[in-house]
């Protein structure tokens, strides 16, 4: 049983002590421990780190506050003032209660159940036989967790959002982080905000951007975003970069758009390669009207192939400049209606074959200028006129019939 030892400072107590339980030649080796119920002793030494080694005081110095003395909760359930906590804290050491220390080891052992009840705060800390501070901090109804393992920090502090509710604020600085899962794993999100940065357009140094690879292996992929009860009002993509290269390889491919309203693609690039080699192909186009642009100083078009070109309805073409056409082969044309050619300037037919008209109909022609008409027939009989120096004169007669 312990000993009354009398009266402190600040009230009584009760003292059980085992001072130099090592038998140490020297004071700066001896090893105490010791259990002190009621008032303390002597506060003039409680946390103070030169308080001699043997009280232990030195140590509790390294815990003087909780995470919630200062954590902003203005307007949550049970708020207490700032000043109230702080209050609370400063008598952490001098309260009085139950003190223990020991320069030795401290080892407990329950073969049962164990149920340990803290109405005030709890905090924990571990130095891990050195100067490195790690633990946890249990204060004001929420958890805060401290180590070495990366630089950084972590904040809870109540806000206003949705009528009030508590936001976490963490920083991880300098730490590895190598994750693994095995089994199902579902994820939810709801709330104003989800924003994800990994970067910056600023790097520095010890913030350098990273390497990001994404390999995905399944059975199955399903994207889905917004629905066509509630689609969503704005989707933005911008992309930046120097080299881009995509490749998709697959057996059948879908790809469906609709637009309720307009469509705008703009492409600005120094040059186009364009490539498509498929077994068959089929492009349809349903519109009220296509407005189509080419600005372009030389274009060159090939096919190699068979060509069948419908269209129903009328076409109109106006080509502003020289057209070019050779056709290595036979042409048929047949025009089912009326043709109408109109030429404004100088035309020339020229044909280095036969040629055979078939006119199934009346035919009707005229020509308001003279008409010049030379086949080898003409020639020569001009060429014998030339060679007589026959002159022949014809005079046009008018004839009236009534």
């Amino acid at each position: 049983m312990g000993q009354r030892e009398g009266e402190g400072v600040s009230g009584k107590y009760i003292l059980i002590e085992a001072p130099n339980f090592n038998n140490a030649p020297s004071e700066a080796e001896a090893m105490t421990s010791y259990l002190r119920l009621g008032a303390v002793k002597d506060p003039s030494i409680a946390a103070s780190p030169g308080a001699p080694r043997a009280s232990g005081e030195d140590l509790a110095a390294l815990v003087t506050s909780f995470v919630d003395d200062d954590r902003v909760r203005d307007g949550c359930p049970q708020f207490t003032p700032v000043a109230e906590r702080k209050a609370e804290t400063a008598k952490l050491h001098t309260k009085g209660g139950w003190r223990d220390h020991s320069d030795g080891n401290r080892i407990t052992t329950t073969r049962g159940d164990k149920v340990e009840v803290v109405q005030g705060n709890y905090r924990m800390l571990v130095r891990g036989r050195q100067d490195h501070d790690s633990g946890w901090d249990v204060s004001g109804g929420h958890v805060s967790e401290t180590g070495i393992t990366f630089e950084g920090s972590s904040e809870i502090r109540w806000v206003q959002n949705y009528d009030g509710t508590w936001r976490v604020i963490e920083e991880s600085i300098k730490g590895d982080v190598f994750t693994t899962y095995h089994g199902d794993t579902h994820d939810v999100y709801s709330g104003n905000l989800k924003e994800s940065i990994t970067g910056s357009a600023a790097p520095a140094k010890g913030k350098e951007n990273p390497r990001i690879t994404d390999r995905t292996w399944a059975r199955s992929i399903e994207s889905y975003t917004g629905s066509s009860a509630l689609p969503v009002p704005s989707i933005k993509d911008e992309t930046w970069a120097d080299v881009i290269e995509s490749t998709t390889t697959a057996k059948t491919m879908r790809d469906t758009t609709e637009c309720a309203g307009a469509i705008e693609s703009t492409t600005k690039a120094t040059s186009m390669t364009s490539t498509t080699t498929v077994t068959s192909m089929t492009d349809t186009t349903t519109a009220s009207s296509m407005t189509s642009t080419t600005v372009c100083p030389s274009i060159k078009d090939t096919t190699i192939g068979n060509t069948v070109s419908t269209i129903i309805g009328s076409e109109t073409e106006i080509v502003s400049g020289d057209v070019s056409e050779l056709t290595i082969g036979s042409e048929q044309s047949i025009t089912m209606g009326t043709v109408l050619d109109i030429t404004l300037a100088l035309m020339m037919d020229i044909c280095i074959a036969g040629k055979l008209e078939v006119n199934i109909g009346a035919g009707i022609s005229v020509d308001l200028d003279a008409t010049y008409e030379i086949t080898p027939k003409k020639i020569q009989a001009a060429a014998q006129r030339l060679a007589t120096g026959t002159t022949h004169t014809q005079v046009g007669a008018q004839h009236s019939f009534l």
